[in-house]
């Protein structure tokens, strides 16, 4: 199994750990699965339809810490409609890759950061 740099990167220095004090949105998703239990929270800060800010917290293997680490980063400064719009081939590709056995974690990371900024938006 190869890994990218990029994901070897956001693995071992996770960026945004941790949760926004009284955030605009929260999502809380699971797998459960190829004998993975990954737990994945995202929390947002929007203001003007435009993420401010992002973070999570997981109990999760090195896959699902490095998506999230990435979609976190990506989202800051987007709009909610973009960060509705992300798909797991948009994760995987802002982690150059990662191999088909850690492919629950960019599904995990996009539905995560989906979920949020749906509540964000009100649907």
């Amino acid at each position: 199994m190869t890994y990218s740099a990029t994901y070897m990167d956001h693995f071992q220095s996770p960026r945004n750990i941790g949760e926004i004090e009284n955030p605009s949105a929260r999502a809380d998703v699971e797998h459960q699965g190829e004998g993975c239990f990954d737990r994945l929270r995202i929390t947002l800060a929007v203001a003007d339809d435009r993420i401010t800010d992002a973070k999570f917290k997981a109990r999760a293997c090195s896959g699902t810490i490095a998506a999230a680490s990435a979609v976190t980063e990506w989202a800051k400064g987007k709009s909610l409609a973009e960060a509705i719009k992300l798909t797991p081939d948009d994760v995987d590709r802002l982690l150059d890759g990662v191999p088909e056995k850690k492919r629950h974690s960019v599904e995990l990371a996009a539905e995560a950061i989906r979920n949020a900024a749906r509540e964000a938006k009100g649907e």
